[in-house]
């Protein structure tokens, strides 16, 4: 994976939606965790569906998830900080937002 994006806060879909736009087009192969109260940022359809359909590797924090959308349906693997290790060690670069 080229690029990782670690999601932990609540407004980073602004930020990470252009930004994974922009890997879309030039082709890089991008991944996404979520934690934290970043796991809010997938109530926002548009920016879900992009992760949803582009992303190589997309997971959230379950407990987290649990603990702030427990109840709504989750568009992406749950996961744990495990797996937030093993998308680190994979990536060749993340971006913490």
């Amino acid at each position: 994976m080229d690029l990782l994006f670690v999601i932990s806060n609540a407004d980073a879909a602004r930020i990470a939606a252009p930004l994974g736009e922009a890997c879309v087009r030039a082709d890089i192969d991008w991944g996404c965790f979520f934690t934290g109260d970043g796991v809010k940022t997938l109530t926002d359809e548009t920016f879900a569906d992009l992760v949803a359909a582009n992303c190589i590797e997309a997971v959230v924090c379950a407990e987290a998830w649990k603990d702030r959308l427990e109840g709504v349906d989750c568009p992406v693997d749950l996961g744990s900080q495990f797996h937030h290790s093993g998308l680190v060690a994979k990536a060749d670069k993340v971006i913490s937002l």
